[in-house]
């Protein structure tokens, strides 16, 4: 009797373990479907999408992802931008267009300007050319500068602090 017992509830034991894993495993595939399906539905690539946020706003882009909003699929790429500030896009995955820019009203960084000035104290010339990159996860600006003899000199400056990256 207690045999028949323990053999019941090992059963139930059993099935109710692998009606779990049925229900995980169609958990996981619905949303692995749903993965695919956004995918399919962006008619643009997450690379087309920061085009479009630095045609917009000169910059570096800090990250880039793909998300739903108010029902429609956006790719949400932030942007540091040559004016010191963290600019917020949602791009449409369909059409390209840009849904919303939001510029957040604290100052992120340095501006470009500014970094020109830092650059041009360290040595003095003629600013001839000045990116906003990222480095080691850190932002920079690399400013060249052409001395009065003709040297080329490229300075680093930290984004963030104005400091002289190296």
């Amino acid at each position: 009797m207690n045999m028949k017992i323990c053999s019941a509830a090992a059963l139930g034991a059993v099935i109710s373990i692998s009606s779990l894993s049925s229900a995980h495993a169609a958990v996981l595939h619905k949303e692995d479907t749903a993965k695919v399906q956004t995918q399919q539905q962006a008619s643009i690539t997450l690379s087309k999408a920061k085009t479009v946020a630095i045609k917009n706003c000169k910059g570096a882009v800090q990250s880039a992802q793909m998300k739903k909003a108010d029902g429609v699929y956006v790719y949400v790429i932030k942007v540091l931008g040559e004016d010191g500030k963290i600019h917020t896009f949602n791009i449409n995955c369909s059409s390209g267009k840009i849904v919303k820019h939001h510029v957040e009203n604290k100052q992120a960084a340095i501006t470009k300007a500014k970094a020109q000035s830092i650059a041009l104290n360290k040595c003095k010339g003629t600013v001839t050319s000045s990116a906003l990159k990222k480095e080691n996860g850190t932002y920079v600006y690399i400013i060249t500068i052409t001395a009065s003899n003709h040297t080329v000199q490229t300075i680093k400056v930290h984004a963030e602090n104005g400091s002289i990256y190296s």
